[in-house]
């Protein structure tokens, strides 16, 4: 690695943040069982908020046949997205980034951008969000859906932390796949052949990042590896002519008035929340929510 290089990635990688920082969640760690469970992370503080100008996409390349792709986000001024403001310790957060894709050292992976976030209680607050850019080479640049499994964490945590019934909505109407168990083994054979195979590239390489210290490089290193060859099997044999892009439909700017008067907004939320079971039947953040027609729940 260069020495342009490794500033740049420096420049991405802030090595100081307050002693408490707020993170905007906007995919699976918006569910507690995946934050609080998985990363063993108890935020200060959870409360609901609104990002303007951003879109929420599914384009950060996952494993194929199982969890094709994750949550990401792009600028788009006419689209903004509802997530969660988890309040965390530093020690906290730099410990968030080493468990999401590019291990907090990639710059192909995500990276944690500053943003002003509209929090449902009134306050305006600077939050870091994690965004995979569109220049990285980890975006997909063709068709792929998201699991199930990890569209219905997105939809659990939203219903947890009381987002608005309309974006819950929204999220409902996301395409997504179920997983397909002999495809899942078949994913988990290549990359047992893929580690043997490939072991005279990556056994000297995960050494020295070991003996450096640098066991985050390892990680992205390593992950990076596998999954690039995954999606090269993949593509080869399997999906020569799925060559479009995934598309996210926007959540429209404004679609919950939510700028005009907070304190009602905020009691609109609580006076729909009691119909949400009529969208959501089960609320546990390990499965996927049933969806039922929306038709049953009326919206003022």
């Amino acid at each position: 690695m260069t020495t342009s290089d490794q500033s740049s990635i420096e420049s991405l990688f802030p090595t100081h943040y307050p002693e408490h920082v707020y993170n905007f969640a906007y995919g699976s760690n918006m569910c507690p069982k995946v934050l609080s469970g998985r990363r063993k992370i108890r935020p200060l503080e959870s409360i609901p908020g609104v990002l303007e100008g951003w879109q929420l996409t599914f384009d950060l390349r996952g494993i194929p046949g199982v969890e094709p792709c994750f949550g990401n986000i792009k600028e788009n001024p006419e689209s903004e997205i509802h997530g969660i403001l988890h309040k965390m310790t530093n020690t906290d957060f730099k410990y968030l980034l080493t468990t999401e894709g590019g291990s907090g050292v990639d710059a192909n992976g995500y990276i944690p951008y500053r943003v002003n976030v509209h929090a449902y209680d009134g306050r305006t607050i600077e939050a870091y969000t994690l965004v995979v850019r569109q220049v990285s080479p980890s975006i997909l640049t063709h068709h792929a859906l998201p699991s199930a499994r990890y569209v219905g964490l997105l939809r659990s945590g939203a219903a947890h932390h009381k987002i608005h019934p309309l974006y819950i909505e929204y999220l409902q109407s996301l395409p997504s796949i179920e997983r397909n168990k002999p495809i899942m083994v078949l994913v988990i054979i290549e990359i047992l052949l893929l580690v043997i195979l490939l072991s005279p590239v990556w056994i000297p390489t995960i050494v020295y990042y070991m003996c450096t210290k640098q066991k985050a490089h390892a990680r992205a290193y390593f992950f990076t590896l596998i999954m690039v060859n995954l999606w090269r099997i993949y593509r080869f044999f399997g999906s020569r002519t799925a060559i479009q892009p995934y598309y996210s439909a926007s959540f429209p700017i404004g679609s919950t008035n939510f700028k005009e008067n907070t304190k009602a907004f905020r009691a609109d939320v609580q006076t729909d929340e009691q119909t949400l079971p009529d969208t959501i039947v089960d609320n546990s953040c390990e499965s996927s929510p049933l969806i039922t027609t929306t038709e049953q729940r009326k919206i003022d």
